[in-house]
C-alpha cells in the first residue's frame, strides 16, 4: 500500500524539500503515521521514499485549475475542494498504476471560518472534498479536516484531552483574539517537539475524542 499526501503546509501533513528532494513531515502526518502504525505495525515514514508520494499544494491548486469548474447547489465557494479532490485522485490512480499497488490519498484541509460564519463550514468541506473523490471515481480518498484547525487537535492533547469538544466550535480566523493558533504558541512547545510527543506516545491519539479527528480516524482506519 502506497501514501499518496497534499496538504496546506509544514505545520500540517509537511512540505517537500528541494534542496534533498524528500519530504518533510508536519505534525498531522505523525498522526497519520501513528494511526498506520497502530494498524499495521509498520512506520510509513521510516520507508517514505518507497511508501509516500507527498504533492505540495502550488501543484495540486495548478493541476486542479486545468480542470473544468465544478458547482453543485448547496455548494457555493466549496468548488475548490472538489477540483483540487478530482486533481488528487488524477495523481493517485497514475501512482497506483506506476506502482502497481493500491493507493490511499489523504488531503488535507482546515476547515477555519469565523464565529458567524462557523457553522455547517467542517460539513460542507467535508461533503465537497468527498464529491470530489467520487467524481474521480476513486474509493481510496480521505478527508483530513480538522475543525476548525489542526491546531484545537493539538491543543486538545496539551491540555490532557479535557473540554476537546468546546475547541471545535472556537474561532479559525488567526486574527481572533481567542485564536487556537496563539494558544498553541502560549505551550511554547515546538513543532518538532510535537512530532516528537506523537511518535512516542506522549500524544496519545486515542484520547483525542473529537467528531472531526474520530471522522479522520474511523475513515482512514476502514481503507487500512
Amino acid at each position: 500500500m502506497h501514501l499518496v499526501l497534499s496538504g496546506e503546509g509544514s505545520s500540517d501533513l509537511g512540505l517537500f524539500c528541494q534542496f534533498n528532494n524528500e519530504f518533510v513531515a508536519g505534525s498531522m502526518y505523525y498522526i497519520v503515521d501513528k494511526i498506520i502504525d497502530k494498524k499495521l505495525d509498520i512506520s510509513y515514514y521510516e520507508y517514505k521514499d518507497v511508501l509516500i508520494t507527498f504533492i505540495p499544494k502550488v501543484e495540486l491548486t495548478k493541476l486542479a485549475k486545468r480542470l473544468p469548474p465544478y458547482t453543485k447547489k448547496g455548494m457555493k465557494g466549496k468548488g475548490d475542494f472538489i477540483t483540487n479532490a478530482i486533481a488528487l485522485t488524477k495523481i493517485a490512480k497514475k501512482v497506483a498504476k506506476d506502482k502497481e499497488d493500491e493507493v490511499i490519498a489523504i488531503l488535507f484541509r482546515d476547515s477555519d471560518g469565523t464565529n458567524s460564519t462557523i457553522s455547517g463550514m467542517w460539513e460542507k468541506k467535508l461533503e465537497a472534498i468527498n464529491i470530489g473523490f467520487k467524481i474521480g471515481n476513486f474509493a481510496r480518498g480521505v478527508a483530513m479536516i480538522p475543525k476548525p484547525k489542526s491546531e484545537a487537535w493539538l491543543i486538545c492533547a496539551l491540555k490532557n484531552y479535557q473540554n476537546c469538544y468546546n475547541l471545535e466550535n472556537r474561532s479559525g480566523n488567526d486574527d481572533s483574539p481567542n485564536s487556537l493558533k496563539k494558544e498553541l504558541e502560549s505551550f511554547k512547545i515546538s513543532n518538532s517537539e510535537i512530532n516528537e510527543m506523537i511518535k512516542d506516545g506522549r500524544i496519545d491519539i486515542d484520547k483525542i475524542n473529537m467528531p472531526s479527528f474520530k471522522k479522520f480516524e474511523d475513515s482512514l482506519k476502514k481503507l487500512l
